[in-house]
C-alpha cells in the first residue's frame, strides 16, 4: 500500500488493471450505448460526451462507491475521501487525426491549469490531492486508445527555451525518425510523436543542456482497466481507430482544494451544465461518507474562463 501511495505521490499516476470484472465492463459499455444511442457501428460518424454524466445518470451511480475502487482511493488519499462530482461519460470521444497533430491536446484537469498560478498550486495549508479516475471499456486492439501522462508534471514544470530547446528538438526528432524506421522494419512498435511544443522538464536541473526533458508514458488499456492520476498531471489521449468507451470520476481529501474544484465545475464551467446532486444520490454519498459540502461562491478562486478545456 505504501509503495502504491509513494509511486503515486512521485509519478502522479497509478494503473489498476482489471478494476472492473469483464462482466462489469461489458455492463457499463452497454449502459453507455443505451444512454448515448451510439454503438460500435456509429464509430467515425457520431461522438458522445456527457459532462457530469456519472452523477446525472442513475445506472452509473454504483461506480462512485464501487468497493474495489474506494479501497484504492483510500490507499492513495487516506481515510477522508470525498466525491467531487467531476465526472464524464464518453463514447468514441477522441481525435482520429494522425499522431503528429495531437500535441496541443495536452492539458491538466485541475481548476487552475497554469503551473504555479492559483490556489491549486498553494500547498501551504494542505497538499493538493484531487484525483481523476479513468475507467476504460474497450480492447486496445479495437481503438488503439492509450493515455499519455508526463510523470512528475503535477509537481514541477520547466519549459525548454533557447539553445536548450533547439538542441533537444533535434535530438528528439532524430530519435522519433529512428524508432519509426525500425517499426516499419518490424523491429518495434510505431512510436507516438513527441512534439517540440511539449518539451519540458518535471524536475529542476543545474545543467539544462545535458538534462533530458521528461518523456510521456503511454498507457494501453483493456476492458475494466483503470488509470488514476493527480488532476494537475499533464495528460493526453492518443488518436483512435475504432470504438472507444470511457468513464471518468474524481475524488479528493476534504479541504479547500476540493471545494474550489467543485465550485469551478459547478459555477464557472456553466457550459458543462453541472447542477446540484440528486437528493437520493446525496443521501447515499452521506451514508458512505463521500459527500462534499460546498457553499455557493461569489467567485471561483484562482480559475478563469481561459482555463476551460
Amino acid at each position: 500500500m505504501n509503495d502504491m501511495r509513494n509511486e503515486f505521490e512521485q509519478r502522479g499516476y497509478v494503473v489498476i488493471r482489471g478494476l472492473l470484472s469483464p462482466e462489469e465492463a461489458a455492463h457499463y459499455r452497454a449502459e453507455i450505448q443505451k444512454l448515448s444511442g451510439v454503438g460500435d457501428a456509429e464509430y467515425g460518424e457520431e461522438v458522445f460526451t456527457c459532462p457530469d454524466g456519472i452523477t446525472r445518470n442513475r445506472p452509473f451511480w454504483p461506480l462512485i462507491y464501487h468497493e474495489r475502487l474506494l479501497e484504492t482511493v483510500h490507499t492513495l488519499l487516506g481515510p477522508t475521501v470525498r466525491y467531487t462530482q467531476h465526472s464524464d461519460v464518453h463514447a468514441h470521444f477522441g481525435s482520429q487525426a494522425p499522431h503528429k497533430t495531437f500535441a496541443g491536446n495536452w492539458h491538466r484537469d485541475s481548476a487552475c491549469r497554469e503551473f504555479n498560478v492559483g490556489p491549486d498550486w498553494d500547498e501551504s495549508l494542505s497538499p493538493y490531492r484531487i484525483i481523476r479516475v479513468g475507467i476504460y471499456l474497450q480492447r486496445y486492439a479495437e481503438s488503439h486508445s492509450a493515455l499519455g501522462v508526463v510523470p512528475g508534471s503535477h509537481r514541477f514544470e520547466q519549459k525548454l527555451t533557447g539553445n536548450d530547446r533547439r538542441f533537444w528538438t533535434r535530438v528528439l526528432e532524430g530519435e522519433y525518425r529512428i524508432r519509426r524506421a525500425l517499426s516499419r522494419l518490424g523491429l518495434g512498435e510505431e512510436p507516438y510523436y513527441y512534439h517540440p511544443w511539449f518539451q519540458q522538464r518535471t524536475r529542476p536541473t543545474r545543467w539544462p543542456l545535458f538534462s533530458r526533458p521528461a518523456e510521456p508514458v503511454w498507457i494501453k488499456t483493456e476492458p475494466g482497466d483503470c488509470i488514476i492520476f493527480n488532476q494537475r498531471l499533464y495528460h493526453c489521449s492518443t488518436p483512435i481507430i475504432g470504438p472507444k468507451y470511457a468513464l471518468f470520476l474524481s475524488y479528493s481529501t476534504e479541504d479547500e482544494h476540493a471545494r474550489n474544484h467543485l465550485r469551478y465545475y459547478r459555477y464557472l464551467r456553466t457550459d458543462l451544465k453541472y447542477g446540484p446532486i440528486d437528493p437520493e444520490l446525496a443521501d447515499r454519498l452521506r451514508e458512505v461518507d463521500l459527500y462534499l459540502e460546498v457553499p455557493e461562491p461569489r467567485s471561483v478562486e484562482g480559475a478563469t474562463l481561459r482555463d476551460r478545456k
